[in-house]
C-alpha cells in the first residue's frame, strides 16, 4: 500500500468518527446533567452575590423582594426570564433637616422622626428632586429652608444651612423655601400678612458690596468681629446662608457706607424684614438669629431707636442662655468655639452700654460668662487654636505678649461698667454711706492702673505704637481701648464735679474730705486733657482717622463737656487760657465731625452730639477771653 491509499483512509475513519460523534451528542439520553445556577434572578438583575439559598436567599429576604428560588417552576434561568424580570421600586429614607446637619442617624418617621420627638424639636424634611424639589410651588409653600427654622436648642452649631437656589446662570434668587416669608423668581415677596410693600432680595451686585465693604471697613469694630469671613463665604457661594442674616448685613453695611443711591433706605427695610423673621420664629433659637440680633440691634442704636435695641437685647440674650452659650462647648472645633465667644462678648458690650449701671436693666452679669476671652485676630482668622484667660478674677501679673487686642477691649469694658454701677449705687445710696465712697474710688482706680500697668509695651499708648499701626486694620482697637481706659476715669471722678448732672449733691460732697474732692476733680480734668491728646495724635496720622468704634464721637463730647465744665468752675485749676480751651473743643469736634469723611462713620455722628457741640462752642468761646 503507497502513501496517497493510507491517506484517504484516514480521512474517512476521522470522518466517519466526527459524524458518530455528533449522533450521539443529538441524543438526550447521552447529555450530561445541567447544573443548576446558584444565583437567584433578582440577585442576578441586581448584580449582587446571592447565597443560594433556598427557598428563599437572604438578599430577597431581607429587601422583602420574591425570590425566584420560591418558584419551582421556573427553576431555571433563561435570557428571556432575565429580561422581562423588573425590580420593585424601594423608596429610600431621608434623613430630616435636624439628623442630617448632625450627621446622626434618622427613623425616617413621619411627621416627626424618633430623634425630632424624643428631643422635642421640630422636624423638617426637605423636599427630593423627584418630588418637586425647588420647583414645586405647592411644596415650596411648606418647605421650611433657612437656618432660623431649621435649627433649634440642641440642633447647633449652624455651619451649614440652605438660604437660596442658584439659576443656570448661577445667580442667587429667592430661598429654597420658608414658612412666611416666600419668594418669587425675582425675590418679591408675597407674603399676605402686611400691607407694606414686598421687599426685593438683594441682588448680587449688592450682596457683593456689602460683603467686600462690611470685611474692609467694619468687621474690624469690636462688636462686629464675631463672623468669620472665610467661612461666612464659603456658606454663601454653596446657597446655605441664613437669610435673616443676610438682610442684616445689608442693612447695617448701607447704613454705615455708600453702597449706592437708595441702599440706605433699603437697608432700613432688610433691617425690618430681618426683625419680622427672627421675631415670628422664637421657639427655634439659634446662633446665626443671634448674630442677624446684634446687627439689628446695632442698627437700631444708631438710628436712635433705642427701645427697640433694648427690647432685642432680652430676646438675643434669652437666645443665649437657651442655647449655653456662655459656656465652652468641646464638642466643637476651635473656630466654632471662638466665633460663639466672640459673639456672647458683643451681646455683653452692647449690654453694659445699654444699661448704663442700671443693675435692674442688667441681662448678663459677668459672672455668667464661663468662656474664655477672645484669641488674636490672626489665630481667629486662620483657625490657630489657642488658649486664653477668663474674664474674672481681675489679674495681677502683667498679660502675656500674645493677648489679642479684642481681649483687652473686652476686659476694659467690663470694668468701666462696674464704674458706671459704682457711680449710679452712689447717687442712690443715702448720703450717711458717702464715707464709704473714699474707699470704693480707690480700689476702682487701682485696678484701672493696673490695667494700664499690665499692658505689653506694645499695647501701651504712644506716638511710635500709633504709627506702626497707621495702616493696620487692628488700629481701632488700639485707640479705642485707650480712649476707653482715659473715658474711665472721667466716668469714675466726674461726680465730684460739684454742678454737674451727674456729679452728687453739694450735701453730699460737703461730708467728704475736701482734698479727696479736689483730688478726684483734678484727676478728672487731667485725663480729659490727656484724651485730646490721643486726639491729637490720631488726627495727625497720613490716613487720618480711622473707623473706629461706633461711640468714639460719644466720648469725644464728654471729654470737651468735662474741659469746657473745668474752665467755666475752676479756672485757676486748669491753668488754661480761654484760647486753649477752645482749641482742645475744637479738636474734639474735629474727631466727631471726621466721622462723616470715613468710611463707615457717615452715621456715626448724631445731629444732637453735633448741636451740642456747637452749643458748648457758643457758650464758653467768650468766657474768661484774655492773653
Amino acid at each position: 500500500m503507497d502513501l496517497e491509499d493510507m491517506s484517504a483512509q484516514m480521512a474517512a475513519a476521522d470522518t466517519a468518527a466526527e459524524a458518530a460523534a455528533d449522533i450521539a451528542a443529538a441524543d438526550p439520553t447521552n447529555r450530561h446533567p445541567k447544573k443548576s445556577s446558584q444565583t437567584c434572578i433578582p440577585c442576578r438583575v441586581r448584580k449582587v452575590r446571592c447565597d443560594g439559598r433556598r427557598d428563599v436567599c437572604q438578599n430577597c429576604e431581607r429587601l422583602g423582594f420574591t425570590c425566584s428560588f420560591q418558584d419551582a417552576a421556573s427553576p431555571n434561568q433563561d435570557p428571556e426570564s432575565l429580561t422581562s424580570f423588573t425590580l420593585p421600586r424601594r423608596r429610600v429614607r431621608l434623613a430630616c433637616a435636624n439628623c442630617h446637619s448632625r450627621k446622626a442617624r434618622c427613623s425616617g418617621e413621619t411627621p416627626k422622626c424618633a430623634r425630632c420627638q424624643a428631643q422635642g424639636i421640630e422636624c423638617v424634611y426637605r423636599p427630593t428632586k423627584r418630588s418637586g424639589g425647588v420647583n414645586n410651588a405647592a411644596q415650596q409653600t411648606h418647605q421650611v429652608g433657612t437656618d432660623s427654622e431649621i435649627e433649634s436648642v440642641s440642633s447647633e452649631p449652624p455651619e451649614k444651612r440652605i438660604m437660596t437656589n442658584k439659576d443656570n446662570q448661577g445667580s442667587h434668587h429667592g430661598p429654597q423655601g420658608s414658612d412666611q416669608h416666600n419668594f418669587e423668581p425675582h425675590g418679591v415677596s408675597t407674603s399676605s400678612g402686611s400691607s407694606r410693600e414686598p421687599l426685593e432680595f438683594p441682588d448680587e451686585a449688592l450682596i457683593q458690596r456689602t460683603f467686600n465693604n462690611f470685611f474692609r471697613y467694619i468687621h474690624h469694630v469690636p462688636i462686629f468681629s464675631f463672623l468669620h469671613r472665610a467661612s461666612l463665604m464659603q456658606r454663601y457661594h454653596a446657597g446655605m446662608m441664613d437669610k435673616a442674616l443676610l438682610f442684616a448685613l445689608v442693612g447695617i453695611t448701607s447704613l454705615l457706607m455708600d453702597l449706592g443711591p437708595g441702599t440706605r433706605e433699603y437697608g432700613f427695610r432688610c433691617i425690618d424684614e430681618c426683625q419680622t423673621m427672627v421675631l415670628q420664629d422664637l421657639e427655634n433659637p439659634s446662633t446665626i438669629k443671634i448674630q442677624a440680633l446684634v446687627l439689628v440691634m446695632k442698627h437700631r442704636m444708631l438710628s436712635r431707636k433705642f427701645t427697640t435695641a433694648f427690647m432685642l437685647a432680652a430676646t438675643a440674650t434669652r437666645f443665649a442662655y437657651a442655647l449655653r452659650l456662655n459656656y465652652e462647648n468641646p464638642n466643637l472645633c476651635f473656630l466654632a468655639r471662638e466665633s460663639r465667644r466672640r459673639l456672647m462678648w458683643a451681646l455683653l458690650t452692647i449690654d453694659s452700654g445699654i444699661n448704663g449701671g442700671c443693675l435692674d436693666f442688667t441681662l448678663m452679669p459677668s459672672e455668667s460668662m464661663h468662656i474664655q476671652l477672645p484669641c488674636t485676630e490672626r489665630n481667629f482668622e486662620f483657625d490657630l487654636p489657642q488658649v486664653t484667660e477668663y474674664l474674672r478674677p481681675v489679674p495681677t501679673r502683667p498679660f502675656p505678649d500674645d493677648v489679642g487686642s479684642l481681649a483687652l477691649h473686652v476686659r476694659l469694658l467690663w470694668m468701666r461698667s462696674r464704674v458706671l454701677y459704682c457711680t449710679k449705687n452712689v447717687l442712690g445710696m443715702p448720703e450717711s454711706e458717702h464715707a464709704q465712697l473714699p474707699e470704693l474710688v480707690k480700689v476702682l482706680s487701682e485696678e484701672l492702673a493696673g490695667f494700664n500697668d499690665h499692658l505689653p509695651s506694645s499695647f501701651k499708648f504712644s506716638e511710635s505704637n500709633l504709627q506702626l499701626r497707621a495702616y493696620s486694620p487692628r488700629l481701632c482697637v488700639y485707640i479705642m481701648i485707650h480712649v476707653w481706659w482715659r473715658q474711665c476715669h472721667c466716668d469714675l471722678y466726674r461726680m465730684f464735679l460739684v454742678g454737674l448732672k451727674e456729679a452728687l449733691p453739694q450735701s453730699g460732697l460737703n461730708r467728704l474730705d475736701p482734698q479727696f474732692v479736689s483730688y478726684c476733680a483734678r484727676q478728672c480734668y487731667e485725663h480729659a486733657l490727656a484724651m485730646t491728646d490721643v486726639f491729637k495724635l490720631v488726627l495727625s496720622l497720613d490716613g487720618g482717622l480711622p473707623v473706629t468704634d461706633l461711640d468714639l464721637p460719644v466720648c469725644a463730647y464728654q471729654c470737651a463737656r468735662i474741659i469746657y465744665f473745668a474752665y467755666q468752675t475752676n479756672q485757676g485749676e486748669i491753668r488754661l487760657t480761654s484760647n486753649q480751651v477752645h482749641e482742645l473743643g475744637a479738636r474734639c469736634l474735629t474727631v466727631a465731625k471726621s466721622m462723616d469723611h470715613v468710611p463707615a462713620g457717615a452715621s456715626i455722628v448724631s445731629p444732637n452730639i453735633l448741636k451740642y457741640f456747637v452749643l458748648l462752642l457758643n457758650t464758653y468761646a467768650f468766657i474768661g477771653r484774655g492773653p
